[in-house]
């Protein structure tokens, strides 16, 4: 999740509290909100809805421990994050490749990637040691897991848009010498 999602996260949070008759302060809100910044807010939804069909546990309002327990049956460790995500970015190189703006929705693996230098140098890896990349990024990955996701990138830029925002930003001096004269001529 990300700042765009609070409106909806905490929709889903006081209807939650509705049900179990719990009044959902600004500050419980915000803790239940950075406590499950990692995970999507439709698996949010997945496990809230999970935990109230829960015979032993969902006559209770859920804890964050409880809503993650039904994501993903609690088995999920940092590490399985890690190769997930990798998982992910394995298949964007094949399926976005080297010139496409990499947009996952995974932040801490934009990062990852980003510390290992870029995008494009990561899609112009050869296959025989793209083993020691998968090391690098889940080392990456593993050292972001208290990152606030704030300062994490929306996305990473390929050759193409990093070439097309390239030529903006080059022909900005020209335009502005152009329209500087153009003045000069008009005020004379």
């Amino acid at each position: 999740m990300d700042s765009s999602n609070k409106k909806e996260f905490a929709q889903t949070i006081s209807a939650v509290g509705e049900m179990y008759d719990k009044k959902i302060s600004t500050s419980l809100m915000r803790m239940y909100f950075e406590s499950l910044i990692d995970y999507s807010i439709d698996n949010i939804k997945k496990g809230l809805s999970n935990h109230s069909l829960d015979p032993k546990h969902g006559t209770f309002f859920p804890k964050p421990a409880d809503i993650v327990r039904n994501i993903d049956g609690g088995r999920q460790t940092q590490e399985d994050r890690a190769m997930i995500a990798w998982m992910e970015i394995e298949a964007a190189v094949s399926r976005v490749g080297a010139y496409g703006v990499l947009d996952i929705e995974d932040k801490k693996a934009l990062l990852a990637v980003k510390n290992m230098g870029s995008w494009k140098q990561l899609c112009h890896t050869d296959r025989d040691k793209m083993s020691f990349k998968r090391q690098e990024f889940v080392k990456n990955y593993n050292a972001l897991s208290n990152t606030p996701v704030e300062n994490l990138p929306k996305n990473l830029l390929g050759i193409g848009e990093f070439n097309n925002q390239k030529a903006l930003t080059n022909d900005q001096p020209e335009k502005l010498l152009k329209q500087l004269e153009e003045r000069k001529s008009e005020s004379k």
